[in-house]
């Protein structure tokens, strides 16, 4: 099942959808209360997302993976960038 194609947060533009510009990882401290993983850190996919009509660009969060520890999420970027995972 895929999802809707996100509109711009600009302009709000939707067809033709919104490209890819780059994408990159990061690891993030989930802080939401209703969060059931708050207090864990995240690997998270972004992709950056350009608008075809006005150019504007936005991060599109495309996986987010829970570890208890920064060292294990940390861990885990660096064998996914060094090829290893």
């Amino acid at each position: 099942m895929t999802s809707p194609s996100p509109s711009c947060r600009r302009c709000g533009h939707r067809n033709p959808p919104l490209g890819r510009a780059d994408a990159f990882d990061r690891i993030a401290l989930a802080d939401d209360p209703a969060d059931a993983n708050r207090g864990h850190y995240y690997l998270e996919t972004v992709y950056v997302l350009r608008c075809p009509a006005c150019g504007h660009h936005q991060e599109s969060v495309a996986q987010r993976t829970p570890y208890a520890t920064l060292r294990e999420a940390q861990r885990e970027m660096d064998a996914h960038l060094l090829g290893k995972g």
